[in-house]
This record gives C-alpha cells, structure tokens and sequence, in this order.
C-alpha cells in the first residue's frame, strides 16, 4: 500500500500493565470521534493473537498453510497472518498496513519502549516508577492522584476523559504546525471532515440555545476552535436559519474574518487567555439576566449549581464601552471561571467541548430560575 507522503500524527499511551490504558481509550474514542476525527488504533498484545474460529472456512484454509488471509464482505475486511518465526513487531510496520488515507489520527496502546510520542499513565496507588524520566518521547502525564512532584510536562487528570482529549485536541495542532502538508494541499484542506463536522456542531448548539429559551431569534453568537483558528457565528446570525457554511473563520491572532459576529474579537481573547478553551457560548438567558441586574455575584441555590459554579462572577460594563472593554474583560474571567456575566447583557461560557459550554449555560439558567421561584415563594 502507498504511504501518504506526509505520515499521520502517532500518539502512544504508556502505562505498566493493569493502569487502565484500554479504559481509558474506550472513553476517548468516542469523545473524539463526535468531534470529526477518524481515528485508528493500534495495540501491541503479548500474548498470542487468534482473531478467526476454529470450523469456519478462513480458519481452516489458515491451517491448511495459507500464511496469510484475507477475508472480506461487504460489511469489511480483516487480515490475518502468521508469522514464520515469532519475532516482536515492528511499529512502522504496522502503521503502514493502515489505511492512512481513512484516518486523521493513531493511538497506539503498548510499544512503550518505542520511540514515538505519548503520554504516560500513572496510578500512584500501584508503586511502580514514573516512566517519563528515562522516556524523553513521553509529551505528557495523566495521573489519578496528585504526585510527589510535578513534572515537567503538561499534568493531566487520568479521570477526566475530556482532560485527556482536550491535551490530544493541542498536541494534534502542534504535529500539524511542524508538518509539511502533502502534495500541494494545505493542512486546513487535509482536516476538511474534522472542520465539518465542528461547524455542523457548533450550529446545533447554537440552535439549541434559541429552542430552549436561552436566545432569541437573532441574539448571542458562538464560536468553536479547530487548530490555531477558530470558527464564530456571523453578525446578525439567525439562530433558526443558520447554516454550517454561514460560520465566518477567525485566526487566534489578527483581526477576524469578515462578517464576524461583534463579539469575535471577545471570543479571540478568551481562546487566547485560555488554552484549554475550544468553545465560547454567549446567551441571553432571561433568569440570570435578571438576577444579576444589581451586578453582585450570583451564588446559586441549588445543589446542582453549587456543584459547579461556587460563584459566578458578574462583570459591569457600561453600554457604550462595551465593544472596547468587553473582550480583555471575558477573556480574564473565564481564564478562572467557566462562566460569567456581563450586568444586563448575558452570559459566556466556555469549556474543553461545545457540550460542556452548552451544559454551563443550562445550569446557570435553571440555577437562576430557582432562584426567581424561591424568591418568590
């Protein structure tokens, strides 16, 4: 099979056997497969492999001494073959049996010795040694528990599978700067499906906020980055007509595209002043607007709330210096907080996910509606 002239990213996970590798990369898959990825996974096993059943047809044709066989529907494929003499596995070898053309990204689980990127995961609780000190291929740690001390590499929590994704989501980014792109095409055009699928998200989102009563027809705006850009609705976007080839592209640096809601440059700074962030939701929620209207900070009532927002920091901006301040203003509060308030304006929220920025925003509506009816009982 031709290999891609430019290879795809590669990106181990390293850990001692019972650390959970396979755990968690169940929980990843998915998380980002829903964000347009197509992803392939390769494991090293050291046990023997046996994939067929023993009475079918491909079995026993295997036994009769085919080396290698190839049995295929309409459904898929699979190969299976054996090895002359057992001899420990290549990596490169196995990569390139991959269909590359099919797939954005690898996650490779075992191969710790290899020198390929990943990530180590450690479970204190288990006493075995770090591996990042004697591995200079390992890009990050995810741990369970905190460690005695903090290495030099990005920290990540093993629990959090958004955590761990968020990291594969920069590290994808960074691979992507340092690679020619192949044959003339550039990077944007060979993530053109990851692209698609982000603004085909970002509007159901946005469309969500307008059907559940967050917005009205033509209010908020929203944004979601993919790589070192950033998708945002345009100005004046109507949340019930809107369109995935509507959204207007936006560089992290520079002034935003044309068309670009009025809050493109707020959404710019908050990407900016917060690296983990790769979704901005503004909204005009009726509830926490109007609990807010005083401009002290609003602490929810509810359990649910306390839970995520000890406190909601409310910021007062006078109309007609919103354009100016507002953007430095966002920007510095959702660097600590997943949530704010602009007095009489709305709220923005931001997180790892386009879910996780929709799932503050409801909360902090149904926290201040609590509110309203306490008050009011």
């Amino acid at each position: 099979m031709e290999k891609r002239p430019a290879p795809l990213p590669v990106l181990g996970f390293a850990a001692y056997s019972g650390t959970g590798k396979t755990t968690l990369l169940k929980q990843l898959i998915p998380w980002l497969r829903v964000r347009g990825l197509r992803i392939g996974v390769v494991k090293l096993s050291h046990h023997r492999i046996e994939v067929d059943t023993p009475g079918k047809d491909s079995y026993e044709l295997r036994r009769a001494g085919a080396s290698q066989m190839l049995l295929t529907s309409a459904h898929g494929w699979a190969l299976m073959a054996d090895n002359e003499e057992p001899r420990d596995p290549d990596l490169e070898q196995m990569l390139a049996r991959l269909d590359q053309s099919l797939l954005d990204l690898v996650l490779v689980e075992g191969f710790r010795h290899h020198p390929f990127p990943k990530i180590e995961l450690h479970r204190p609780a288990l006493g075995r040694p770090l591996i990042h000190p004697r591995d200079p291929h390992v890009v990050a740690v995810a741990a369970d528990a905190p460690l005695p001390e903090a290495p030099p590499l990005p920290l990540l929590d093993l629990n959090r599978v958004a955590d761990v994704g968020a990291f594969v989501l920069d590290w994808m980014e960074q691979w992507q700067r340092r690679e020619a792109p192949p044959s003339g095409r550039t990077v944007r055009e060979e993530n053109e499906p990851m692209s698609t699928a982000l603004k085909q998200e970002l509007v159901r989102h946005y469309r969500w906020l307008r059907q559940y009563g967050n917005n009205d027809s033509h209010s908020g705006n929203a944004s979601v980055r993919d790589g070192d850009m950033f998708w945002v609705t345009p100005t004046g976007a109507c949340a019930d007509t809107l369109d995935a080839d509507d959204l207007v592209a936006c560089p992290l640096q520079g002034p935003c595209g044309g068309g670009a809601s009025l809050d493109g440059p707020l959404h710019q700074q908050v990407y900016q002043a917060n690296p983990r962030a790769r979704a901005v939701l503004h909204s005009h929620g009726p509830y926490t607007v109007a609990v807010t209207l005083g401009g002290e900070e609003f602490v929810p009532p509810d359990f649910e709330g306390q839970y995520y927002f000890p406190r909601v920091p409310v910021i007062d901006i006078p109309y007609d210096q919103y354009v100016a301040r507002a953007p430095e203003a966002v920007a510095r509060m959702l660097a600590e907080h997943r949530i704010t308030v602009v007095r009489g304006h709305g709220v923005y929220a931001c997180g790892e996910t386009l879910n996780l920025a929709y799932k503050w925003t409801c909360s902090l509506e149904l926290s201040a509606k609590t509110a309203v009816i306490a008050r009011g009982l």
